[in-house]
């Protein structure tokens, strides 16, 4: 997970983990920076090799990286994932929740992030079926209908990539992100010596054995390209 531990210094700081600072470094960070992101992840099959948390993980780091760039407060993932592996193909060890109930969540979040100030707050997601984009959307929406001066924005991983990688499930795009946002938490030798399938194994995408850190350093780079200036001209308006 990134580190806020040293983003103070004699000025207030750019940017920081919501949980881990105190009230006045969240204030500071504001009155420069009205910005807050919020991870959306989920808990969720990714094969043999990957973690669990793997679309959480991802997300919170993404954030945590723009927002060095950028400014902002990161707040913890919320592993709420719609329409999971688990109801698409049956692997276990996903916890599949309602659209109705990330909608929800996603609206007070929302609502209580325009009510602490923020003008800008960026829902980000590292689950990204339709189902998910469409349950987020509609709890900023309703936000949006509800607060006056904030703006509600819902991005994705993939998305933010262009054509220059493509998003897949546990596969090398996924994997690479992984390898470099938690070094050591892959295992690429508990896949099976065989051609990996999404039936067989829960795997989407170019094998993740081509996953390596150094193409996670190159996603992520794609990823800063595309999204930062997005958030600087949104802080300019």
């Amino acid at each position: 997970m990134p580190d806020s531990s040293s983003h103070e210094s004699s000025e207030a700081p750019l940017w920081g983990l919501y949980g881990d600072l105190r009230p006045e470094q969240i204030e500071a960070i504001r009155d420069r920076t009205p910005v807050a992101f919020v991870p959306w992840g989920a808990l969720e099959w990714h094969s043999l090799h990957a973690p669990i948390g793997l679309d959480s993980i991802k997300a919170e780091n993404i954030c945590a990286a723009i927002a060095e760039r950028t400014g902002g407060v990161v707040l913890p993932a919320i592993p709420l994932g719609v329409n999971t592996i688990k109801p698409y193909k049956g692997f276990p060890h996903s916890i599949d929740t309602s659209a109705g109930l990330a909608s929800s969540v996603a609206e007070e979040i929302c609502i209580q992030l325009s009510d602490e100030k923020f003008k800008i707050v960026i829902l980000l997601t590292g689950h990204y079926p339709p189902e998910q984009i469409d349950a987020l959307e509609e709890g900023a929406r309703r936000a949006t209908e509800a607060t006056n001066g904030t703006r509600f924005l819902v991005w994705a991983d993939n998305q933010l990539m262009g054509d220059a990688f493509k998003g897949d499930h546990a596969g090398a795009t996924e994997t690479s992100f992984q390898m470099l946002f938690a070094p050591g938490s892959v295992d690429l030798a508990a896949l099976p010596d065989r051609e990996v399938t999404l039936d067989g194994d829960g795997i989407m995408g170019e094998d993740p054995r081509e996953a390596s850190a150094e193409r996670g350093e190159r996603q992520l780079a794609v990823v800063l390209e595309n999204a930062v200036p997005r958030i600087k001209a949104l802080l300019s308006e």
